[in-house]
């Protein structure tokens, strides 16, 4: 009879999956972009399918508006990104071609990844990933504080 595990059991076993998806994230955008640096790439998703301003990146980034700037700049001259006439910046359509082979690549690493597991366990995964992603998804929409490291 299996017995549900303490929290301090469950810490390193999330802490390891965690570390686990984000080496997939980081293999699946160095398939697809490697020329893109992480930074580029957290804003590009930062910006996602609107049109926003250096200090609206630079805030959700938790990074200096100067910062942000340059990383826009950097994409705009790789024409990822374009600047509006109001200022604000939005994804291209090669910007948006990154970002979606990123993800269908990242989709591809999952798929292979679960297909190792067992057929028996692949229901359990599957829930066990919807009930992980109920409990962290609210967490990601709060807003984050700046850290003194």
């Amino acid at each position: 009879m299996s017995v549900e595990p303490e929290r301090a059991e469950a810490t390193p076993a999330a802490e390891h999956v965690a570390e686990a998806m984000i080496k997939l994230w980081q293999r699946a955008h160095e398939d697809v972009a490697p020329t893109v640096s992480e930074e580029q790439m957290r804003v590009l998703l930062a910006l996602g399918g609107e049109a926003n301003a250096p200090d609206r990146i630079a805030r959700d980034l938790c990074v200096s508006a100067s910062w942000a700037t340059r990383l826009l700049d950097c994409l705009e001259q790789r024409t990822l990104v374009r600047r509006l006439p109001s200022g604000e910046f939005s994804v291209t359509g090669a910007g948006t071609c990154v970002l979606e082979a990123t993800r269908q690549r990242r989709r591809q690493l999952l798929e292979q990844t679960l297909m190792t597991a067992a057929p028996s366990d692949r229901p359990v995964l599957r829930d066990t990933f919807n009930q992980l992603y109920g409990v962290v998804s609210p967490l990601a929409r709060v807003p984050r504080s700046r850290s003194p490291l």
